[in-house]
């Protein structure tokens, strides 16, 4: 079996005029945008950016590129919502969270925060996720687009995961990238877990997914696992779990997004991106 995580970076649909939303996704190694008819839930242009490691530029710096280079700086767009991620989270019940002692509930689990900006997202009414975001970041976000809306990724796939129709009778929601994966497990609609994971191989994947299997009681042969991330319906990884777990699905996204403008990309492909707008 191959090691390689092939991930598919291609463009799909083209700018458009009509577009009045604009998606970012943000994490260390990769930026990813989605232009949106919001009327008509019409994705209409999705782009990405892969962060050079040996560039020593600043996180912001790339994404102020990134917009140029794209030409979507020339645009106003009236909704803006940001999917970020870095490793620095930790979920909480809503019945012991504080504000005030928000930085020392994060740094118990993560660590030093570095006195980087502490964040709080609602999962649902009973969960939150508190995490941290780069100073310097979040300032270039708001000069930006200053009414944008951010939330982690892991509580964007949190909430669809409880949320979405589309699945409600999955137990796990796996989120494939380049060197992270995301994992979402649900029993009997409650949240038991969401949590990241660093890859280097597809060895890793399978680990960590029997891992949760054996931990959670979850039976290879009846569990379902729904499958996101811009990986080719026939690649090794998924032939390599589906030899160990039956259900493997890949996803769909929202049943009332429409497709027209984009062509080539399943609805697992850019799954946060397209489904974001679904988590407000």
């Amino acid at each position: 079996m191959s090691s390689d995580i092939n991930i598919n970076l291609s463009a799909f649909g083209q700018l458009s005029d009509s577009s009045d939303t604009l998606i970012i996704e943000i994490s260390d190694h990769l930026i990813q945008f989605c232009e949106l008819d919001s009327k008509h839930n019409k994705p209409q242009y999705i782009c990405h950016y892969s962060i050079d490691s040996t560039i020593q530029n600043t996180i912001n710096d790339h994404l102020i590129y990134a917009i140029k280079h794209f030409q979507l700086s020339k645009k106003q767009y009236q909704l803006v919502y940001i999917n970020y991620f870095n490793p620095q989270f930790t979920l909480c019940p809503s019945n012991f969270y504080n504000s005030e002692h928000s930085r020392a509930m994060l740094e118990l689990n993560v660590g030093n925060t570095n006195n980087h900006i502490i964040l709080t997202d609602d999962i649902r009414t009973d969960i939150k996720l508190i995490y941290t975001i780069d100073d310097s970041l979040k300032s270039a976000l708001d000069n930006l687009f200053p009414n944008h809306q951010l939330k982690h990724t892991l509580t964007i796939l949190s909430s669809l995961m409880l949320q979405s129709d589309e699945l409600i009778k999955e137990n796990i929601l796996l989120s494939i990238h380049s060197n992270y994966i995301e994992i979402v497990v649900k029993q009997e609609h409650q949240l038991i877990l969401s949590n990241q994971y660093t890859i280097k191989t597809q060895e890793d994947i399978l680990y960590y997914i029997l891992f949760i299997l054996e931990q959670y009681h979850l039976n290879p042969l009846t569990v379902n696992i729904t499958l996101v991330g811009n990986i080719d319906v026939n690649s090794s990884l998924i032939v390599a779990l589906k030899k160990y777990i039956k259900q493997i699905h890949l996803a769909l996204g929202h049943k009332t997004i429409n497709w027209d403008g984009i062509s080539g990309a399943p609805q697992h492909y850019n799954y946060t991106l397209l489904n974001r707008i679904f988590c407000e």
